[in-house]
């Protein structure tokens, strides 16, 4: 979007349509604008590629309220017959907005449900929700999860409370997803402890959901892509990861949101030919 910075997509397939909700915000401010200035954004497509067409401004920030600083690392759902749109404020500050059609109108909590930041949001069979996010303990930026028998019920912190990445490896902006009989998580490889490439894409499973394990040490992305027509650019940020799967549980997308050297910001996907994690 001219004169916008897009950051943290997130897509869900209603009917024939495919919706990305995103954050933006003035490309005049920079990268650091988004503590200010992110709004969360619609935008449509009939194809999953794209492109995608803005559609609505969907979340603002709200004086006096919990998200009063900004709406920023949306991530929609779907959880029985609502619509779950889970967003953050400030760090640790994670909320969810509902409605009854991906359009709206769009219901707010009046305080944040869980403390903990980039909440990556997974509904199970059953209508339980489970949230692998990311807190910031001790100065490492540790991975856990929080669960609930539904996406309105009390979220509850599992385990110790301590980093459940392996090694106390760190991470930003988890992306999560059910197949192999397994939980999947994709994320930025925080200190480059895992793959030796800072920021670059870093892949993990679990079998309890507690228990986190790497599927290889080599990076899923990094900042350079790769174009349909051969060409290569390499970004100075590239974040925000969030895979796509398909009816069946295989990856057919991956989005990223990617940073220009110049302060330029677009999502670029990746098609991915029905990818499925190995089974451990």
């Amino acid at each position: 979007m001219e004169g916008y910075i897009l950051w943290c997509p997130s897509v869900i397939k209603v009917g024939n349509t495919y919706h990305m909700f995103a954050s933006r915000w003035p490309e005049k401010y920079g990268l650091a604008g988004w503590t200010t200035y992110s709004e969360v954004v619609r935008a449509t497509s009939d194809n999953l590629y794209g492109p995608y067409t803005f559609r609505e401004v969907v979340l603002q920030k709200r004086e006096g309220m919990w998200d009063k600083e900004r709406c920023h690392n949306p991530k929609i759902v779907e959880a029985g017959d609502k619509y779950v749109l889970y967003y953050i404020s400030t760090a640790n500050k994670t909320g969810y907005a509902w409605a009854n059609a991906i359009t709206g109108p769009w219901n707010r909590m009046d305080i944040e449900a869980i403390p903990c930041s980039n909440p990556a949001p997974l509904v199970k069979s059953d209508g339980s929700i489970y949230v692998f996010g990311r807190k910031v303990i001790n100065d490492v930026r540790a991975a856990l999860v929080y669960t609930a028998p539904a996406f309105n019920a009390k979220y509850t912190l599992q385990g110790d409370g301590l980093n459940i990445l392996p090694d106390n490896n760190e991470l930003e902006d988890p992306t999560i997803w059910w197949a192999s009989n397994q939980y999947n998580v994709l994320l930025s490889d925080f200190k480059g402890k895992l793959t030796g490439n800072s920021k670059s894409g870093a892949q993990y499973y679990s079998k309890d959901g507690l228990t986190y394990k790497p599927v290889s040490k080599d990076a899923v992305y990094t900042k350079t892509v790769t174009y349909d027509d051969g060409s290569t650019q390499t970004f100075s940020r590239r974040e925000r990861p969030f895979v796509y799967p398909n009816e069946k549980g295989e990856i057919t997308a991956l989005f990223t949101a990617c940073l220009t050297p110049e302060g330029q910001s677009w999502i670029v996907v990746n098609p991915v030919k029905k990818y499925i994690p190995p089974h451990f």
